[in-house]
C-alpha cells in the first residue's frame, strides 16, 4: 500500500499501524524529496492494492491559493487519475471543512472539489472526511500543538468555537476501514462537540497554560464546525476528548518522561 504525506501527523501513525498489520509500505512525501504526483510510476507494475492519499495543503488559514490549488486540486486529479487508470483503490483524506456549511476558506473549497472530482472520475476511490484529529504528536500551529508548546495561548471568540475533536487512534482505525469500503464518501468524527474551551481546559488540567480569551473571531474560522449526518460514520467506540487527553499526556510521558514530566509541573 502507498501512504502520501507520510512524514505527516497522520501519515507516521498510518504506516506504523500498517507495518504492525504486516502490510508493506511505500512511503511518499514532499519532505523526503518525492511527490505524490509521480504516484503512477508506483502502479504499473500492478502490485499496490491500495493507495492513502493524505498529502495536502491543510489548513484553512493558509492564504496562498496558488500552492492549494496545485497541491490540494491538481495533484489530486493526478492521483486520482492514476488510481482510475491502474484499477486500485484510492483512500483520500477530506475534511470536515468540505461539507458545505463548514466551507470559509480555499481549503474547504479545495476538498469539497475533491469530493465530487472523485466521484465521477475515480469510481474506486473513498473519501474519508476527517474532523479535528488531535494526536500526542499533533501537526504544528494547531490548536492542542500551541496548548503543548507555548506557556500562554489566546482563544478567540472567547473560546466558544465548537468542534468534534477526534483522536488519532480512531482516524487510523477508520482509514483502514475504509480500504474495503464502497461507499464515495464516509465520516470519521467524535460526534460529541465540544468548545476550543473546554478542550483547552483539559489540556491545561495536565500542563499549566495561560489561556487569554479573546472577543474578536479570526477570518476563515467557523464558530461550529458541523458532522453531515447525512453521510456514513464509520462504526467506531470513538474516544472521549476527556479520555483523548489523557492518552495524549500518558504518550508523551512514555515517549520523552523527563521532557513531558517537566512540562507538567
Amino acid at each position: 500500500m502507498i501512504v502520501t504525506g507520510s512524514a505527516g501527523f497522520i501519515g507516521k501513525a498510518l504506516c506504523q499501524e500498517l507495518r504492525k498489520r504486516a502490510v508493506e509500505v511505500i512511503e511518499i512525501d514532499r519532505v523526503t524529496g518525492q511527490e505524490a504526483s509521480t504516484i503512477g510510476e508506483y502502479l504499473k507494475d500492478g502490485d499496490v492494492a491500495c493507495v492513502f492519499h493524505l498529502a495536502a495543503q491543510t489548513s484553512v488559514f493558509n492564504d496562498d491559493l496558488a500552492q492549494i490549488r496545485k497541491d490540494n486540486i491538481d495533484t489530486f486529479m493526478i492521483v486520482a487519475d492514476e488510481c482510475e487508470r491502474y484499477h486500485v483503490k484510492l483512500v483520500y483524506a477530506s475534511s470536515s471543512t468540505a461539507n458545505l456549511c463548514n466551507i470559509t476558506s480555499m481549503y474547504g473549497i479545495s476538498k469539497h472539489f475533491d469530493e465530487q472530482y472523485a466521484s465521477i472520475y475515480c469510481k474506486n476511490a473513498t473519501g474519508v472526511r476527517l474532523h479535528n484529529v488531535y494526536s500526542p504528536n499533533p501537526r504544528n500551529r494547531t490548536l492542542l500543538w500551541y496548548l503543548l508548546n507555548r506557556d500562554k495561548v489566546e482563544l478567540y471568540n472567547y473560546g466558544q468555537n465548537i468542534r468534534c475533536f477526534t483522536y488519532i487512534d480512531d482516524v487510523i482505525e477508520g482509514l483502514i476501514y475504509a480500504v474495503g469500503c464502497h461507499k464515495p464518501l464516509i465520516n470519521i468524527a467524535n460526534v460529541e462537540p465540544v468548545t476550543v474551551l473546554h478542550f483547552a481546559n483539559l489540556v491545561n488540567y495536565y500542563k499549566s497554560v495561560d489561556i487569554e480569551l479573546v472577543g474578536e473571531k479570526r477570518e476563515f474560522d467557523n464558530l461550529e464546525q458541523q458532522v453531515n449526518q447525512d453521510i456514513y460514520l464509520v462504526p467506531l467506540s470513538y474516544m472521549p476528548v476527556e479520555r483523548g487527553i489523557e492518552k495524549v499526556f500518558a504518550r508523551r510521558r512514555k515517549e520523552d518522561p523527563q521532557k513531558n514530566a517537566e512540562a507538567e509541573k
